[in-house]
């Protein structure tokens, strides 16, 4: 029976330091880019499904494009958000305008 607790405690160690050396790994040896490029990585693998609503000063809809993957926005040079519908085709939006969007339920 020691045997066992030794091997036991032996992996739990084993799997704590893991964790840790990946959280540590991730957190201080990766660029703010790399962090950036591995990001858009599990997001195009995971992909989301979004309804964007584009709206006018009164509250009504003008616009909506559903099965929206992922939304752009860009630094502070850029004063827009931009995506592309699942047809592939570029939208852009520019920050004056109200806009929401969401995750489509189904």
């Amino acid at each position: 029976m020691k045997f066992k607790s030794k091997i036991y405690t032996t992996l739990i160690v084993l799997l704590i330091a893991g964790i840790a050396g990946t959280f540590i790994y991730f957190k201080y040896f990766f660029t703010y880019e790399q962090r950036n490029v591995f990001k858009r990585k599990i997001e195009s693998i995971t992909g989301m499904d979004l309804t964007v609503t584009v709206f006018d000063m009164n509250g009504k809809i003008v616009k909506r494009w559903v099965g929206v993957e992922k939304i752009t926005s860009g630094n502070q040079d850029r004063d827009y958000v931009y995506f592309y519908t699942k047809e592939g085709k570029y939208v852009q939006i520019p920050n004056s305008v109200w806009y929401i969007a969401e995750e489509t339920t189904e």
